[in-house]
Formats: structure tokens, sequence, C-alpha cells
């Protein structure tokens, strides 16, 4: 008898336990099968196109043979808040983010971490031995007549990998 009734009880709460996740199973499992349903009517009336041409995977393969060729100049234009043109740069490189890195931003640190255990993603220190913070507003590139070090913050810009015919006048790096 003392073996019955914790052995009744242990019974009477698995099959409780049982009860309520078969509902919330079959619940879900309605759930899912429903969404099948439709996604199946979505696609025969609107079946996946099988593309043939790939065009935008060639044009990334243009724009990555173009971004790896050293003697590519790029002209980066720059425009006033009102849209005017204020002048543009020839550039080595299209103009890259500042917050662009050569090692990864954050690390990841294990175990115990303040109060808690577990793992945590922390902020890395960068390159030049400092943490990096702020805004990632500005972009850079070096000037190709000159090698100058351009960094462009708060402006408008766009860029081409040839000159435009628009009313602007190049930004001369001194020589002095």
């Amino acid at each position: 008898m003392r073996l019955l009734k914790p052995a009744l009880i242990i019974a009477l709460a698995t099959f409780t336990l049982a009860g309520c996740k078969d509902g919330q199973s079959s619940t879900r499992d309605q759930g899912a099968q429903e969404q099948e349903t439709i996604m199946q009517r979505a696609v025969r009336k609107h079946p996946t196109p099988q593309p043939t041409n790939f065009q935008t995977r060639e044009a990334v393969v243009e724009w990555m043979k173009r971004m790896d060729n050293p003697d590519s100049t790029f002209y980066v234009y720059l425009m006033g808040n009102n849209g005017q043109q204020l002048g543009y740069y020839v550039a080595q490189t299209r103009p890259i983010s500042a917050c662009t890195f050569l090692t990864p931003p954050d690390r990841l640190v294990h175990g115990e971490w303040g109060q808690g255990y577990g793992d945590f993603v922390v902020q890395a220190p960068a390159l030049d031995g400092v943490y990096a913070g702020g805004g990632c507003n500005s972009y850079f590139f070096f000037d190709a007549a000159t090698d100058a070090y351009i960094e462009i913050q708060g402006l408008n810009f766009f860029v081409a990998d040839q000159p435009l015919s628009i009313e602007a006048d190049p930004i001369r790096v001194s020589t002095q």
C-alpha cells in the first residue's frame, strides 16, 4: 500500500501532463497543417519562378571584379543637404565605412561574468589598442592623385567608377 500510493500519484500526474501536452501538440500540429495547406495553395496559384539568366548574380560578380581591380578609380561626388553639388574626389577605392574592421568587433566570453553564468558577447578592442564606439556615419578613401587620406561625414555622396556629366568641380588636395 505504501508503494501503491506514490505510484498512483505519479501515474495520475503523467496522464494529466500527457493530456495537456497532447492538447497543445494537436493545436500546434493543426496550425502547422493549416500553414502548409495555405502555402501549397499559394505555390499552385503563383509557382516559384525558375530563373535562367541570374542577372543579380551576374551584377554582383561584375561588382566584385571591379572592386578587386587595383587599377580602378572611383569618382566620389559630394552634395550638400540642399542637393547642390559641392564637388568630387577621384579616389583609389570606393568610400569605405569607418566601421569596417579587419578583426571581429565583438568577442565571446565564456563562464561567469558579473552575477550570471554562461557565454556573453562583449566589445573587442580594435587593432589600434582602443575600443571603437560611436556612430558609423563616416567613410574614408585615399585620393588617387596624392594618396591623401580623406574622410567624409554628414554629407550626401554618391560614387561612380567613371566620371559623370554633371556640373561639379574636382576637389584638389594641396601638395604643399
